[in-house]
């Protein structure tokens, strides 16, 4: 496995977790949201970074590289073309159980890898992670699926499954703006974004490292329509990048 696959391992091990005030129309509180089990990483050819661990990239590049852990399955993701998606999934061979996946036509399986948990001898036969990356080819709706099984087994329905939706949208359906973080007094507290023409966004996924009133950014966004916010104030929005504006 080459060093660059271990070191996305080692980011989705060690991210930190932001949570947002939104919840999702087709996935009700019994889901995860998007902010919790995903991490960004940077493209290292763009020289972009993640300073605090959540998952908005810092400045702007033309891919990104989203990461699901389980904990994910059953919700929605967006990206563009070009971005990466990479699917980590616990597994433990050893047990004869595997994941059978599969996914759309969209979607262009890059790398195919099993990470044993430890090389400790006191840990064999510990689970392990599988990792699926692939390279969002296509727009529209794309779908990942996978079904946790003994392959000689019969399936009974009771098997662990992973589902994933990935909404691929065009690069000019992106939010493409600058302005002001902005603290507002209601429900408790929240910050939100001014952007050109007085134009009100509520972020669901502000890094902590902008959580400061008067801020100035740039940054690209996918709207999200589909969430039904707690603030009513503004368009809720799911940032993709952000950079501060020095």
């Amino acid at each position: 496995m080459n060093t660059r696959l271990l070191m996305v391992v080692a980011v989705i091990i060690l991210a930190g977790i932001t949570s947002g005030c939104v919840s999702d129309n087709n996935n009700i509180s019994s889901n995860a949201s998007v902010e919790d089990n995903v991490t960004v990483i940077h493209d290292e050819e763009k020289q972009v970074e993640n300073t605090d661990n959540s998952n908005v990239a810092i400045e702007t590049m033309e891919n990104v590289v989203y990461q699901f852990s389980e904990d994910y399955s059953q919700s929605t993701a967006y990206a563009i073309s070009g971005d990466t998606v990479i699917i980590i999934l616990e597994e433990n061979p050893t047990t004869g159980y595997s994941w059978n996946m599969t996914y759309s036509e969209g979607l262009e399986l890059k790398e195919d890898a099993y990470l044993e948990a430890s090389i400790n001898a006191d840990l064999v036969g510990a689970a392990g992670s599988h990792i699926w990356t692939f390279e969002v080819t296509e727009r529209g709706e794309q779908n990942i699926s996978a079904i946790y099984r003994r392959p000689w087994e019969e399936i009974t329905g009771t098997e662990d499954h992973y589902e994933l939706t990935i909404k691929v949208i065009s690069e000019s359906e992106l939010i493409n703006d600058s302005g002001t973080v902005t603290y507002n007094n209601l429900e408790g507290g929240f910050y939100g974004i001014v952007g050109t023409d007085d134009a009100k966004y509520d972020p669901i996924n502000l890094p902590d490292d902008f959580r400061t009133d008067a801020t100035r950014i740039r940054f690209t966004a996918y709207t999200r329509d589909d969430m039904t916010g707690f603030h009513m104030w503004g368009q809720i929005i799911e940032l993709r990048t952000i950079s501060p504006i020095l």
